[in-house]
């Protein structure tokens, strides 16, 4: 039976010892962790691809990972305008942001430049989110809401020389009115509360005082064990917490010294590039009709509403008809088609793209969506069969894409019985190449607990029920870790009672 016992980052001291334009090309950058496309020729991407694998090459020297699984590679899309961005992430006041889809973790930004210093780039804002991206691939927890953007704010600020060195620690200026105009954040709000519901202006505080706390266990080595041991209580579920009795002088006492610490100049810290070792990267352009279809399909994975679709499918289909040749035209359709329930044009053109391209990963997987539908309303063994038929060739055709894999799984459990170990097998693959997925985790972890495996299945809800901000499946997450966590308790005391029977009268 798998066991999954969450590795945790504890302190930073373990550290260091609308459719899309025709006209503007676009090009890709492939490196080992990173797919980034670019609107336009630009002789940055190469320069911009590089930084992205220096900073993943930082956060793995200074956490000490070493593991080589990666999982899926991030995709990065970078717009021609701030603007666009907005849109697509209907708000107003961002410049970029990162999520998840069903088969990749994704980030859009913008190209443009910041205004200042005091401004958030899109550098920045990609190097905050990467490291929550890495923070839960290698150290899935439960941590405090403060440490969790300290941590990323830590991170979100990296300078690279010339002379090929890695500077990292340096205050977020962006930050810097919200501390020095506003003053701290309190620190007993700050351990007390998560990102929800924040201003614009306590926001800035609360992200500056979590980067300068996060800085200060870092820098003041003496106070290192004292957060350590917090951190470690917090992820182990010690019960009634008392922040107070971690730090001298409580949370009192440290903001006093959060306060004298701010008035120091403050440390950042260098990476030499002596071992630093760049994987390959490639240059390439990007398909014609893909390039046409990714400011639509970025609309399509980010979570349309439901009114949005009819309207975005029109635009996809417009698009693909410019290129009848097309497989992945055509896939990108299907799945669109799917998503605002056309059952049977989906179907269609899902056959139409794998007439084109045998190996297509994703229009099999479409097929698979909708016979899986069919098959459960009909109930006979040949719809179950063609189901799982496609399912096993968008596998074949891409082993790395997690839908299929958690398609196996869903077919077993829609079938009923037994779940065979190669569906939870499945399952584990699909959550763990892209564990950053809510979606993913929250179906192993009920997988773990249909195995029995409650104490499993609650660590895995850790990084859900503990996220910094609030989202539906957070407060879900919370009620099954409940759940989960008297279902293990329970199982204990049947296992000691069996080991230790009471004696014969």
């Amino acid at each position: 039976m798998m066991r999954f016992r969450g590795k945790m980052l504890v302190g930073l001291g373990l550290m260091l010892a609308g459719a899309g334009s025709a006209q503007a090309a676009w090009w890709q950058a492939k490196t080992q962790h990173f797919t980034v496309y670019r609107e336009g020729g630009d002789a940055k991407l190469r320069e911009f691809a590089e930084k992205l694998e220096k900073f993943d090459f930082l956060l793995r020297t200074v956490t000490k990972v070493t593991n080589p699984q990666q999982g899926s590679p991030v995709k990065v899309y970078i717009l021609s305008s701030e603007t666009k961005v907005r849109e697509l992430a209907r708000n107003p006041n961002i410049g970029g942001f990162y999520t998840t889809s069903d088969r990749s973790a994704f980030a859009v930004l913008s190209r443009g430049e910041k205004a200042n210093q005091f401004n958030f780039g899109a550098q920045d804002i990609l190097f905050h989110e990467y490291t929550h991206h890495f923070m839960l691939h290698h150290f899935p927890a439960a941590y405090p809401a403060w440490y969790v953007e300290g941590f990323a704010e830590f991170f979100s600020i990296v300078k690279f020389p010339r002379d090929g060195s890695i500077e990292f620690g340096h205050v977020p200026l962006a930050r810097a009115p919200g501390l020095v105009m506003g003053s701290l954040y309190p620190v007993k709000n700050l351990f007390a509360r998560n990102t929800d519901g924040l201003s614009l202006r306590d926001g800035d505080r609360y992200y500056g005082t979590a980067w300068l706390l996060t800085h200060y266990f870092q820098y003041e080595t003496d106070r290192r064990a004292d957060i350590a041991r917090y951190l470690n209580d917090v992820a182990n579920g010690v019960k009634d917490i008392d922040p107070d009795s971690y730090f001298e002088g409580g949370l009192d006492g440290l903001e006093k010294d959060l306060k004298v610490y701010m008035r120091h100049r403050l440390s950042a810290s260098r990476l030499t590039p002596r071992q630093l070792q760049i994987p390959p990267i490639s240059i390439e352009p990007v398909d014609e009709a893909q390039g046409a279809l990714i400011e639509d399909e970025l609309h399509l994975l980010h979570h349309p509403r439901t009114e949005e679709l009819p309207a975005l499918v029109a635009s996809i289909r417009a698009t693909a008809s410019r290129y009848p040749q097309s497989a992945y035209a055509l896939a990108v359709l299907a799945e669109a088609e799917w998503a605002a329930e056309q059952t049977e044009a989906a179907l269609a053109d899902a056959d139409r793209a794998i007439a084109l391209d045998p190996q297509s990963s994703r229009a099999y997987a479409v097929r698979a969506q909708v016979l899986l539908v069919c098959a459960q309303d009909s109930d006979r063994a040949e719809d179950w069969k063609a189901a799982l038929s496609s399912i096993v060739r968008a596998n074949r055709a891409d082993t790395e894409d997690p839908v299929p894999l958690a398609l196996f799984y869903r077919y077993h459990a829609m079938r009923g019985g037994k779940m065979p170990d190669l569906g939870y097998d499945g399952l584990y693959k699909a959550f763990s190449l892209l564990p950053q997925s809510p979606e993913y985790r929250m179906n192993f972890a009920h997988a773990m607990a249909i195995r029995g495996d409650y104490e499993a299945a609650s660590i895995l809800l850790d990084p859900i029920a503990y996220s910094p901000h609030g989202f539906d499946m957070r407060e879900a997450a919370l009620r099954l870790k409940a759940q989960f966590d008297a279902q293990a308790a329970e199982k204990g005391k049947g296992a000691r009672s069996a080991e230790s029977p009471e004696p014969a009268a």
